[in-house]
């Protein structure tokens, strides 16, 4: 028997209907956060989140995450409004590809 999910886990679930792959990619998008990629603020909001101290629903409607979480979001639409439509269908290849890969267990 497995161990039932953990409060950060459980909150993934919950965040992407019970839908494990999706869970998965949300943790892995997060722990990305977590590292850096996005500034210190988005990096301070994905530990907290990871470690079971914040919820992200919470967070996102806050003062202080929302607007930056919103600009982040219009941002990546600019972005990939202007993608050119090859480079455009190469990233929906290779998206389709890892979320067909999630959830297969690691060699």
């Amino acid at each position: 028997m497995t161990d039932p999910p953990s409060g950060p886990e459980q909150q993934l679930l919950d965040l992407t209907e019970g839908n494990a792959g999706l869970a998965k990619l949300l943790h892995a998008g997060l722990e990305r956060l977590r590292e850096g990629v996005a500034g210190a603020d988005l990096q301070e909001m994905a530990r907290d989140v990871l470690a079971g101290h914040s919820d992200l629903r919470q967070i996102a409607a806050t003062e202080a995450y929302g607007p930056m979480l919103l600009d982040r979001f219009h941002r990546f639409k600019e972005w990939e409004e202007n993608l050119d439509p090859d480079e455009r269908q190469r990233l929906a290849d290779e998206a389709t590809a890892v979320a067909r890969d999630v959830g297969r267990p690691s060699s």
